[in-house]
């Protein structure tokens, strides 16, 4: 039976002399890989429909029990190609994608979110989209960290952000682990409901403070797979 689906192509490879392989995130969140038969051809009908980071509806077939599917038809429907065109919110770009093939569970929502990302970023927005990908990443996994009180006592008064202990805390519960907090707290708010104006006004210390926050509470709770991101991103996380 033959599927018909909107997906991100998150990799792309010679699979023979005529053909590629493709890896795809469905718009179900489900991962899949097809053999995209004729591909490397001149004249194949796939052509550039099924380069990585593209939106784009595909037409297949998965015979039971197997893993490796069978490409019919690929049209794309978004190239995002402002953001192609660009080097430094490409590899942001690559970043998402990579996450998105490496995450050890899909989860449901991940397709919409790596759809509206690599959207925000192919309209210019750069390092707010990372934020953002991620705090909303969080929220899919079930691990968002506690921002409106102290993790350890429950007061409103908080001043300091716990990666390890997943929150925010009160000065007098603060460890020394614990990250000074209070100015950012707003914008990290903002950021995560996909306000990305408030980013232009801050300072480049406060804007590499939450993405240090962000980027190190991603790790500590996602594991180190996390961490060859770094190798990807067009800018340095400094601690």
């Amino acid at each position: 039976m033959l599927i018909r689906k909107d997906a991100i192509i998150l990799k792309s490879y010679k699979f023979s002399n005529t053909s590629k392989i493709i890896h795809i995130l469905s718009s179900d969140s489900e991962r899949i890989s097809l053999v995209a038969k004729g591909a490397r051809r001149t004249k194949s009908q796939f052509a550039g429909n099924i380069e990585p980071l593209n939106l784009t509806q595909l037409v297949y077939y998965i015979k039971p029990g197997k893993s490796l599917g069978t490409l019919k038809e690929a049209t794309v429907k978004n190239g995002h190609q402002s953001l192609k065109k660009d080097l430094y919110r490409l590899n942001i770009g690559w970043s998402l994608i990579w996450t998105g093939r490496k995450i050890p569970s899909p989860m449901n929502g991940l397709f919409g979110l790596e759809k509206r990302s690599l959207s925000f970023l192919d309209r210019g927005f750069k390092e707010e989209v990372l934020i953002y990908f991620f705090l909303s990443l969080f929220k899919l996994q079930g691990i968002s960290p506690q921002m409106n009180k102290c993790i350890t006592c429950g007061s409103k008064e908080v001043e300091y952000f716990d990666i390890e202990g997943g929150g925010t805390k009160c000065k007098n519960c603060a460890s020394k682990t614990s990250l000074f907090f209070t100015p950012l707290k707003e914008t990290i708010e903002a950021l995560k409901k996909g306000q990305f104006e408030i980013w232009e006004n801050l300072k480049e210390k406060e804007k590499n403070k939450i993405l240090k926050i962000t980027f190190k509470y991603g790790i500590y709770h996602f594991g180190d797979w996390l961490n060859r991101i770094t190798e990807i991103l067009p800018f340095e996380i400094t601690p």
